[in-house]
């Protein structure tokens, strides 16, 4: 039995995909749910009862503050389970995203099996530029000719079931095939949706921004390949997929 854990979001949704598709047992939890298991960070019985009987564990907890004391009652609550799949982010090994790194270092600690994930930037993420692409208004480049290795959410996804069922384990950078900077990805949206479309140049105080800029978000790995045993989706495979909503 999985239990999945952010079951509503981007990958945690993907990832219920997969597991339905492949027929393994599984669980959702959520403070309120509608379906699966309650569960509340606030709340030790309830955690404990999400895991109960519960082989492996896919931990997803919301980016910010709160994130290591939630990922660190989960991990108490699951002391028993002996597989540990957490959602982590590229760069925390540079000081990037330190909400991650006390839930990683539990993790890692300890007799049981665990695989940490760190997604580049997820190919949906151009969700945000919705308003400017209705609008007709030119897209806001934060990061300059800065590249990611774009990667696609239900890429993440299958690697998490792959690692959940035992297939794999250890610290995985996950990418797309390519590099992007943002004006190349929007010329991409440009040439799927078949309207023009520019960027704008942008200063934003997020240390990611900064980050990305200096070239050192610049990395492909051939983790996703390797693991799925086949190429890793492209940026244009998800815009082509979501095309019909990301221009409406």
């Amino acid at each position: 039995m999985i239990l999945v854990t952010g079951a509503t979001g981007t990958i945690g949704s993907a990832l219920v995909e997969v597991l339905t598709a492949a027929g393994e047992p599984f669980r959702t939890m959520s403070r309120r749910p509608s379906a699966g298991v309650r569960g509340d960070y606030a709340d030790a019985d309830s955690l404990r009862a999400a895991v109960k009987d519960v082989d492996a564990v896919f931990l997803l907890t919301p980016p910010g503050p709160s994130a290591p004391a939630q990922d660190l009652a989960l991990l108490e609550a699951a002391a028993g389970v002996r597989r540990i799949v957490k959602l982590s982010a590229f760069g925390v090994d540079e000081g990037l995203a330190p909400w991650h790194e006390p839930g990683e270092e539990a993790v890692r600690s300890g007799d049981r099996e665990w695989t940490i994930l760190r997604p580049s930037m997820f190919a949906s993420n151009v969700r945000w530029w919705q308003p400017s692409i209705r609008a007709g208004e030119p897209i806001r480049n934060f990061t300059g000719e800065g590249k990611l290795g774009v990667v696609d959410p239900r890429d993440v996804a299958a690697v998490a079931a792959v690692a959940l069922t035992g297939g794999t384990s250890g610290v995985h950078t996950l990418t797309g095939p390519e590099l992007l900077s943002t004006p190349e990805q929007v010329a991409i949206l440009a040439s799927v949706l078949g309207r023009p479309l520019s960027t704008v140049e942008a200063a934003g105080s997020e240390p990611g921004y900064a980050y990305v800029r200096s070239g050192r978000g610049a990395v492909v790995t051939d983790d996703v390949p390797r693991l799925l045993g086949r190429p890793a989706r492209t940026f244009r495979e998800w815009v082509v997929d979501h095309a019909d909503t990301l221009g409406a």
